[in-house]
């Protein structure tokens, strides 16, 4: 878990963005290329990768959506494309609501605030799958997850149209 490992941090669905966010400001500080710009050729390629390498796993590790993958592909888990019936119908639900109300305002910031919670449960729900190293479940919950951050992501953008 190579990611984790240059953050020293230990892998974890929940991890504190403040200490992650501290580490890589000294990270970058440590390793960044221009303090290698009166150094030899190797040192400085050395720095422009590991400058990189941090930089990656920084967009990584910060983004709940992208750090639960990355925690799957560490332990060889594959993301099924497998969506459960029930929040299929959701989806569809939700897309309705969104275009029967794209121009109330107020009632797209409460359809928005109803899928923040729904973030937040997911949350809530693959930590505890990462946990318990319940990754099948893991997997099959972070389909949804996505769809609602997206579906929440482009209420978003309405409101903001509609502003």
């Amino acid at each position: 878990m190579e990611f984790f490992d240059i953050y020293e941090i230990e892998p974890s669905f929940s991890i504190s963005e403040s200490e992650l966010k501290n580490k890589y400001l000294v990270l970058q500080k440590k390793y960044h290329p221009d303090r290698f710009a009166h150094s030899n050729i190797e040192q400085q390629k050395a720095a422009l990768i590991n400058s990189s390498l941090i930089n990656d796993a920084y967009q990584v590790l910060k983004d709940d959506i992208k750090r639960a993958k990355y925690l799957l592909e560490c332990n060889e888990i594959e993301i099924t494309n497998h969506t459960n019936p029930e929040f299929l119908i959701k989806q569809m639900e939700y897309e309705e609501k969104i275009e029967d109300h794209r121009h109330d305002k107020s009632e797209l910031i409460s359809i928005q605030k109803e899928l923040q919670e729904e973030l937040e449960q997911y949350k809530v729900n693959l930590e505890t799958d990462f946990n318990k190293k319940d990754f099948e479940r893991a997997s099959k919950q972070i389909n949804e997850f996505i769809f609602i951050d997206k579906l929440h992501l482009k209420i978003k953008e309405k409101i903001n149209q509609l502003d």
